[in-house]
């Protein structure tokens, strides 16, 4: 797991362009609808509000609940959707009631989690993310049928020497002062795994935004993730993939080929009667 010291949230400079750019691909992003028999959706750090509210869109029937800590983002969430019976909180005792209440009449759960942990590991302390992992897994509170995951993962085999044809062409073509703090801040690109990540996060690198300087979009491989998934939970779908959209900017921009996958969908199943 590759962990950068003493990094702290900052302020998203372009709030607009951050959510743009997040709800691009809500299409994909409901990708677990049709791979679960849930009734009720928990979106953990729902943000705005996005995904749910085109859930309830285009799955309409089924309860919804968006988590966040940040109470701000609670506010939005609440006054993007107005009028619609979407719960959206940053009470966990809220989410564990509307668990328990769907599970007393048959209902099953589904814990969403899209682009969370990376955030999680970049932001929260280790403490946090324990606290965070107990919750998806059910610890202590009533815990979720379904845990479905949406996040960049990368293969421990990324961790290699890049091609030097495709460093030297990010060189030749990238705003060098950018790359020069970029590198200084996770490595020299000449190494596959700085690479990998420097190409899913120089789209939103600005000299007036160093926030996704800081952020680390690969804390932890798959292998080492599907791992450390408690007994209690079983895969009933599997994508490792490299998402499209960045495969074909990344060509555009560079004329290269990303060809490591960067991303995973994982849909888990709670065994009958299984505990994390």
């Amino acid at each position: 797991m590759q962990r950068p010291p003493e990094l702290h949230a900052e302020p998203i400079a372009d709030a607009d362009r951050y959510t743009f750019e997040m709800s691009r691909s809500l299409i994909d992003k409901c990708y677990l609808l049709d791979k679960t028999d849930a009734g009720l959706f928990v979106d953990f750090g729902c943000a705005d509000g996005a995904l749910l509210g085109f859930i309830d869109k285009i799955y309409p029937g089924v309860a919804l609940v968006g988590f966040d800590n940040d109470e701000s983002m609670v506010e939005l969430a609440r006054e993007r959707n107005p009028g619609r019976s979407i719960l959206y909180t940053s009470s966990w005792d809220e989410v564990d009631a509307a668990i328990r209440d769907h599970r007393a009449r048959g209902i099953k759960s589904c814990l969403i989690m899209n682009s969370v942990i990376h955030e999680a590991y970049s932001y929260q302390t280790e403490a946090e993310v324990e606290a965070m992992w107990r919750r998806v897994w059910g610890e202590g509170h009533a815990g979720f049928d379904y845990v479905a995951i949406r996040d960049m993962m990368v293969s421990r085999s990324t961790s290699r020497a890049s091609d030097p044809i495709m460093a030297a062409r990010i060189r030749q073509v990238f705003d060098p002062a950018l790359l020069d703090a970029w590198e200084a801040h996770w490595g020299a690109i000449d190494e596959n795994w700085s690479m990998v990540h420097f190409l899913l996060t120089y789209r939103f690198l600005r000299k007036d935004n160093m926030r996704e300087l800081k952020e680390n979009y690969l804390p932890v491989n798959i292998e080492e993730f599907v791992s450390s998934i408690p007994n209690g939970y079983f895969p009933v779908f599997k994508e490792h993939f490299t998402l499209p959209f960045l495969r074909r900017k990344v060509r555009e921009d560079f004329g290269i080929d990303l060809t490591d996958r960067t991303h995973v969908k994982l849909v888990l199943e709670r065994r009958e009667g299984g505990t994390a």
